[in-house]
């Protein structure tokens, strides 16, 4: 008797989980394929560095708003905050944008959760 092959259990039927591949649809080949793994998926070098770059930019990001609120701080260093600020926005905007562009259906991407929160991390500025 065989049994019927069994799904890894992070895609299991009923977890809720859905890979970005099926999700958001993987280009079939091409530079978009290649970006779609670097931006969607963490299993190369390219994409862990990526992800690690990111957290990096959002955390240095959040140090110089906070910087930023304090008095004597933007007394001080303001211009360059405000350049910092506007690098990491546009920083930030050319990742959402990168993700649009890699997926074979980007409104889907814009409407989840990621794409919503991507989106108004770019919009207040």
């Amino acid at each position: 008797m065989s049994q019927a092959p069994v799904s890894p259990p992070a895609v299991r039927r009923g977890t809720g989980y859905v890979p970005s591949d099926e999700r958001y649809g993987r280009p079939p080949g091409g530079w978009r394929a290649r970006l779609f793994r670097v931006i969607f998926e963490s299993d190369t070098r390219a994409g862990l560095l990526f992800d690690q770059a990111l957290i990096v930019l959002i955390l240095v990001s959040l140090v110089v708003v906070v910087a930023d609120s304090v008095e004597s701080l933007q007394a001080r260093w303001g211009g360059v905050f405000e350049v910092l600020e506007w690098t990491f926005t546009l920083l930030f905007t050319l990742e959402y944008l990168l993700r649009l562009v890699c997926v074979t259906r980007p409104a889907r991407y814009a409407r989840s959760f990621f794409g919503v929160v991507d989106l108004l991390a770019v919009l207040p500025t």
